[in-house]
């Protein structure tokens, strides 16, 4: 068996402690919950994204929001009916990281 040390802030650290607490669990339980779950389904079971640097300004993005949303504004009421923005940045985003129940 092996035992490793990890460095927390120590505010980070009183949360962790309080809410594992509230839960009835132990820092040790919970990391080695989540290894064993880590190690199970062979991936992080969040999404880590590293800041994304889009190659296009502030103006332009708002640029091209305004232009879509003068597209939608210029198609038949029976299009925007079937059209729900939530419901396509949901698929966009299921379709690019998967489904996270």
């Amino acid at each position: 068996m092996k035992t490793i040390s990890i460095r927390l802030k120590d505010s980070d650290y009183e949360k962790l402690d309080e809410m594992l607490d509230e839960m009835g669990q132990t820092k040790q339980t919970f990391y080695e919950s989540y290894t064993k779950t880590v190690l199970r389904q062979r991936m992080i079971p969040f999404i880590i994204t590293a800041d994304n640097k889009s190659p296009f300004s502030k103006s332009e993005k708002l640029a091209a929001f305004d232009e879509l949303e003068n597209l939608i504004d210029k198609h038949s009421d029976e299009f925007k009916k079937d059209f729900d923005p939530q419901t396509e940045i949901e698929r966009a985003i299921d379709e690019k990281y998967g489904r996270v129940d």
